[in-house]
This record gives C-alpha cells, sequence and structure tokens, in this order.
C-alpha cells in the first residue's frame, strides 16, 4: 500500500494533520490556494509591524496542556515563544451601563474567587457551575486524549442542553447570567440554541492556561511546514485545488488551477466542505450528502479594525478586553448588528519579542452578520469598488466612537489603520460566507450539523473545523480524529498521551 497523503488546504487543520502523518512515516503533500501557509494562524506584516489574522490568544500549553502533549509529540513545542495572560484577569469584560468591570481569572479556583468579589452572595453558585462545566469537560474523551470507544460523548444528553438554560439552573441573578457567558463570541454562541458542552470545553480550555504567541501565531505554522518537509513531504503554497476526480467511490487524483495533477492512496480535505463539495462531480457522490454539506447553516462572521499605534501611547494589556454598552448585548451579537453595529468589542495588543509597558499595535474585533456585506459578494480583494471602500471606513468610525467610550483619548494614538470585513475572512480562509467557527451546532438538532471525518467516497476524509470543535484545539484534535481513520485513533492517542512532557 502507498503511503502518500494529498490534504486539501494549509490551514491548521491541513497543517496539523500532515504533521502527524509525516510523524507517522507517511509522505504527505499539501496544497494551499494561498501564497500564505497557516490560515487561521497566518500573519502578516504592514508599517513594519506584525498582525495576526485568526488566532489572537490561545491555552493548552501549560504543563500537561493537551496541546502542549501534542505538539511536544511532533517535536515543536520547544521552538514556540510563548507568553501566558494576566492569571488575574486574562479576559476582562466592561459593561458600560452601570460602569462595571469583571475579570476573569486562570486556575478553576482563582476564577471563582476573583468572580464570587463581585457577587458575593452567588459565590457557592459561581462554585456549583463550574464543577458541573468541569464534569463535562471530563467526560469527553477526545478533550482528555482518550479512545472514545468505551466513553461517552457529545451525544450524552446532558452535553447538549442550551447554554442559556444550563446557566438559568444555577443562578437567578440576571447580571451574572450574563457574565458567565461573557466568552460566547468565541464559539458564536446562541443561549437558546448551542450545546453547553461547546462553552464548557471553551471555557475550562482558556481558564486552564490562557496565552498568547510572541511575534504572531504564524511560528507555529512555519515549524510544522519545517517538520513535513524534514521528514520528506512538501507544502506548496499558491496551489489551489480547482478539482477532485472521483473514480469508482475513491478519489483518483486531484487537479489545481495550474493544471498539475496529485495523487495520493489517501486525501484529507481541511477546506470548508461546502467548497469540496463543488470540487467533486456532482454524479460522483450522494446527493443528499452533498446537500446536506452544502446546506447546513454557518457560524456569524465579524469585521476587525487593525491599528498601528503611535509610540509610548497606549499600555500594553496583558489580556484580553471585552466591551458592551449592556448585559443584553453579550447574547446574540450576529443579529444585533443587523439593527446597530457595533453591538460591543473585543480589544486584544499583541505581544511582541521586545515587549514595553506600551502596546505597539491593536486589533479590535467586531461580530458582524454576512448580510451586511453581501450585496458586495460577487466582489473580488481589492476589486469591490468606492461603496464598499466608504462601508468600511463608516465601520471603523462607528467602532472607534465605541472604544472611545472605553479608553478616551484612543483616535490620538493611533498612527494608521486598516481594515477586515467578512468578505476578507470569506475570501482569504476560504471559509462560506465568512464564517468564523464554520457549521453551526444546534442542540435541537444536533446530528445534522455533527460531521464524521469520513465520507461517502472511501478514500476522502475530513478535517478542520467543521469536525467536532473549531478553534486551535477543536482543530488540532479533530486532525487526530481524521488522521486517525489511516492510522488508528487509538494508536495515535496513546502515543501522545504517553509522551514525556
Amino acid at each position: 500500500m502507498s503511503k502518500e497523503v494529498v490534504l486539501i488546504g494549509g490551514g491548521l487543520g491541513g497543517l496539523v494533520s500532515a504533521s502527524l502523518l509525516s510523524k507517522e512515516g507517511y509522505k504527505v503533500t499539501v496544497l494551499e490556494r494561498h501564497s500564505r501557509i497557516g490560515g487561521g494562524l497566518h500573519c502578516f506584516k504592514r508599517y513594519g509591524k506584525t498582525f495576526e489574522t485568526g488566532i489572537h490568544y490561545v491555552s493548552g500549553f501549560q504543563e500537561d496542556g493537551v496541546l502542549r502533549k501534542i505538539f511536544t509529540y511532533l517535536g515543536i513545542f520547544d521552538k514556540l515563544d510563548i507568553m501566558p495572560m494576566n492569571p488575574n484577569g486574562f479576559d476582562v469584560l466592561h459593561i458600560a451601563a452601570d460602569n462595571t468591570t469583571y475579570s476573569f481569572g486562570v486556575g478553576k479556583e482563582n476564577f471563582i474567587r476573583i468572580l464570587s468579589e463581585k457577587f458575593p452572595a452567588e459565590s457557592d453558585n459561581i462554585s456549583r457551575f463550574m464543577d458541573a462545566l468541569y464534569a463535562i469537560c471530563e467526560k469527553i474523551p477526545l478533550y482528555n486524549l482518550k479512545s472514545s470507544a468505551s466513553e461517552s460523548n457529545y451525544f450524552d444528553e446532558n452535553f447538549l442542553i442550551p447554554v442559556g438554560k444550563f446557566i438559568e439552573t444555577f443562578t437567578s441573578n440576571e447580571k451574572l447570567k450574563a457574565v458567565l457567558a461573557w466568552n460566547n463570541s468565541l464559539y458564536a454562541g446562541s443561549s437558546d440554541s448551542t450545546p453547553i458542552y461547546m462553552h464548557a470545553l471553551v471555557t475550562k480550555f482558556y481558564i486552564e492556561g490562557a496565552s498568547r504567541f510572541v511575534g504572531g501565531s504564524q511560528q507555529l505554522a512555519n515549524a510544522m511546514v519545517d517538520l513535513i518537509c524534514a521528514n520528506g513531504g512538501q507544502v506548496l503554497r499558491s496551489t489551489g485545488v480547482e478539482k477532485v476526480v472521483v473514480e469508482n467511490k475513491k478519489v483518483a487524483k486531484v487537479i489545481t488551477a495550474d493544471g498539475r495533477e496529485f495523487t495520493g492512496e489517501f486525501y484529507i480535505s481541511s477546506i470548508h466542505p461546502s467548497n469540496l463539495m463543488d470540487m467533486i462531480d456532482p454524479d460522483q457522490i450522494q446527493r443528499a450528502y452533498r446537500q446536506r454539506l452544502k446546506n447546513l447553516e454557518n457560524t456569524y462572521s465579524a469585521f476587525t479594525l487593525f491599528v498601528s499605534l503611535k509610540p509610548d501611547t497606549f499600555p500594553f494589556l496583558n489580556h484580553s478586553y471585552y466591551y458592551h454598552s449592556d448585559y443584553s448585548t453579550i447574547w446574540n451579537n450576529a443579529s444585533n448588528t443587523e439593527e446597530k453595529f457595533p453591538p460591543g468589542f473585543m480589544l486584544l495588543t499583541p505581544p511582541s519579542e521586545n515587549q514595553s509597558e506600551y502596546a505597539d499595535r491593536a486589533l479590535i474585533n467586531c461580530v458582524m452578520s454576512y448580510e451586511k456585506v453581501r450585496k458586495w459578494e460577487n466582489t473580488g480583494i481589492g476589486k469591490r469598488g468606492k461603496e464598499y471602500e466608504a462601508f468600511k471606513i463608516s465601520c471603523e468610525e462607528e467602532i472607534l466612537d465605541m472604544v472611545e467610550k472605553a479608553f478616551p483619548g484612543f483616535r490620538d494614538n493611533i498612527d494608521r489603520k486598516f481594515s477586515s470585513s467578512p468578505l476578507t475572512i470569506r475570501d482569504y480562509y476560504g471559509s462560506k460566507e465568512g464564517s468564523l467557527y464554520g457549521y453551526k451546532k444546534d442542540c435541537h438538532n444536533f446530528i445534522k450539523s455533527q460531521l464524521l471525518p469520513r465520507t461517502k467516497i472511501q478514500n476522502l476524509f475530513l478535517t478542520g473545523q467543521n469536525i467536532n470543535l473549531h478553534g486551535i484545539i477543536g482543530v488540532s484534535l479533530s486532525a487526530i480524529v481524521s488522521v486517525g481513520e489511516i492510522v488508528g485513533t487509538d494508536t495515535l492517542l496513546t502515543k501522545i498521551r504517553n509522551i514525556k512532557l
């Protein structure tokens, strides 16, 4: 049997999958349509400064952390420059309505202690809530690098309770209900449809060891490329796949935009499944399966303002800063953007190699519905017209108006600025409608949006944020599951779980 694998897409999912396969002795070829590898890990330079596009803060790299084990197994953890975030407030939430600031600490007990200072009468309820979240995470095998063969999984009915309903079982305090959902924009949460396991996994993940890449997340992508190439594989940039040729229910080859053909025993796609279906002749795949992947609802998108700051003007914040005008806007941000933009924002000041007490740049992320830019969806990068450029400038000013309320004088600290919209995310990431987190998970019809790595084509597998969970943790774990279809999931998990740190 050939040990050659072709991977469509060089984002996080494709690179982790390729790295794992190359570690296992497979010869891999990664085909990435963009000129820069990495997907959400992608960083770029403008005005002499490095800006991140997708992964702004992470976790899992602390001692005994899941990602630390994965990347130690791959032999690249020591090549990463990672800085812990403020242990007494890795996230800060500011509610303008009552001018109250909430901090969220690293470590379960520390988290409970700090939040209880704001809600002293709710301390026991906060503790019970956190115990429940941790209990959910302990019962999800993959999150703990264990096989799912003999243990419970996401289909446990207790994992599929809507987040909002779950929170209500622990407190009747309206402010606390909202505050406990402060981070729902990290998973495109909806109070009445998002299953609680998503909130549990995301919340515990960051509480256990929130941190950031110093100098940008591109370093992780580059380290994986070096590993793949050192093991005899190849990573080809500006090589987008145009067609997946299927014969006798198996992929025979893929054809790139420049006419080249690539073959292997197995194929793994990390691109959006809907886009993958467009590359396959409809006659070669089940119509129901194709339509399902094409029509599933996607999560919302975002508008990002990138700011180059004047020297020594704005403090470096070793935390993420969330701002909302009222407690009610914490939930359902995407629907709010149809009437009013922005509903709130998240501001970050990325760390540099020579970090001082001041920041040299800032990123301001705001949830945005794709509907806001749909009128320009048939345009390309740099060719969207004056109306679109005016729209972006208007959004930038509306965002800065809100930022000024939190940080008076912020405009005066700006050297230069530029922005991206859902169309930018769509065109650079290949994400349908600029979706931030892939398909939307709905606890009322969970099976519909729960995709498995196996497809209806025998040697074609899926990976990436549409499988299991999104983000650096979800995509890395999904890669293990996808690669496990080829090398054996239990074998791979055992090797990673037992790695010496």
